[in-house]
């Protein structure tokens, strides 16, 4: 799993450093585009939280019958979900980077266009993150992983060809960032084809299955529709500070991420495993998961820390002529480091809770910190203290969040438990 995390790291870094060689109004605007991701992968948590808890526990039970249930269904709704996305998009795109952009006509002009063909990815995002969720579900996590290979490579080769007009291709700007971006994930989506199914792959009409994986989905799902709201109330903060500011957030976002990515592995491994064990009864085995992921995750995010740190004083000029943008993302990099290990601590808590069936408490914990203790935050300090306010709520965030629920675990862990399948 934290393999399959890495490409998706790499092809951020390519899409900056491509936008990058167009100009500062294309990083700006491309970067804030991809905030209309954090809210599809909000709808997507259905299946990448709901359908990996309910596929575990079905698993650790024996029930494989149940898992190709689920699967089947998932897949018809992950097809409706996005058909109606794109069959709405040319209604409200415009509206959407317009008030994102918090009224900067260029850079909402770039991520319009950048968006009008990205957008055409979500079919394959969503029936990848059915097949994902469900591989790993079953130990199966390596073919996933190889899907992300696929769409990272081709997504290294296809952005800057598309985007500058590398291999005698035509340049095509910021538009052709987004259909690069489009075609290598239907790549990743083909590399499916290769591999046999770990169970019999068919889409069910739905039945009371499917409202079982909702049912458990649902609450994660708000969790990333809040976590999104939070995440454009905190963008139009930075935004507000200006364009450059604007330009070094989604530089120092896209060098975080390919250090930071590999911890949503242990949170995905962590709710697998959790999974699996309270769908076989095995709820003695909790407490000795739950130090594992712990010390995993921290481990790993103290390492991204130092290495930001150490990284943070050059970074930034290897993404922009800007002087004053690249010490903008020098700051953003230590600020960034600093709340890293109460991010690894509170994802590697989620997983576990999120596999015991309790996914309304990552729910409750992140409303409260992203919009208080990140979100109104930074609109509070903005105009006090401009970019570096808004940046600090970062650690009131991450650490926010990590003491909450490790402290909700102690005391309700044995609340926390959901049986799913019987």
């Amino acid at each position: 799993m934290l393999i399959g995390s890495i490409p998706d790291s790499v092809i951020s870094l390519v899409s900056m450093v491509v936008a990058s060689r167009i100009g500062t109004e294309a990083v700006a605007g491309t970067g804030l585009a991809s905030y209309l991701f954090f809210v599809m992968n909000a709808v997507m948590s259905i299946f990448m939280v709901g359908l990996l808890v309910y596929c575990s526990q079905a698993f650790g039970a024996g029930r494989r019958d149940l898992v190709e249930r689920a699967v089947g269904e998932s897949l018809l709704a992950a097809l409706a979900i996005s058909a109606a996305v794109l069959a709405t998009s040319y209604i409200w795109l415009r509206s959407y980077t317009e008030i994102l952009s918090g009224g900067q006509e260029g850079v909402s002009a770039v991520a319009t266009a950048y968006l009008s063909f990205r957008i055409l990815s979500i079919p394959a995002l969503m029936v990848s993150s059915v097949l994902a969720s469900s591989y790993r579900a079953v130990d199966m996590p390596w073919i996933p992983a190889y899907s992300s290979i696929a769409t990272g490579v081709s997504s290294a080769v296809l952005i800057p060809s598309l985007g500058l007009g590398y291999l005698h291709l035509p340049r095509l700007g910021v538009e052709g960032l987004g259909v690069a971006s489009a075609l290598s994930q239907y790549v990743g989506l083909a590399l499916y084809a290769f591999f046999k199914p770990p169970f019999k792959l068919r889409i069910n009409i739905f039945s009371r299955t499917i409202l079982k994986v909702l049912a458990i989905g649902f609450p994660a799902s708000v969790e990333r529709v809040v976590g999104s709201l939070g995440q454009n109330i905190y963008i139009n903060a930075v935004a507000k500070s200006g364009v450059k500011a604007l330009a070094a957030h989604n530089i120092g976002l896209s060098i975080e991420g390919v250090l930071i990515n590999p911890v949503f592995a242990v949170s995905i491994a962590a709710s697998a495993r959790v999974g699996q064990r309270v769908g076989s009864n095995e709820f003695e085995r909790l407490d000795s998961l739950v130090g594992e992921a712990l010390k995993i995750g921290i481990s790993w995010m103290a390492v991204a820390t130092a290495l930001l740190l150490a990284i943070s004083p050059v970074a930034g000029s290897f993404f922009t002529q800007d002087p004053h943008v690249a010490g903008l993302v020098t700051v953003y990099l230590v600020l960034a480091a600093i709340s890293e290990i109460g991010f690894g601590g509170s994802l590697a808590l989620y997983g576990v809770i999120r596999g015991m069936g309790s996914t309304w408490v990552p729910l409750a914990v992140n409303s409260f910190t992203v919009l208080v203790l990140r979100a109104a935050l930074a609109q509070v300090l903005q105009p006090a203290y401009g970019i570096y306010g808004v940046w600090f709520t970062q650690i009131t965030d991450m650490y926010g969040r990590f003491a909450i629920s490790y402290a909700l675990y102690e005391r309700f862990k044995s609340k926390l438990l959901v049986k799913l399948v019987r």
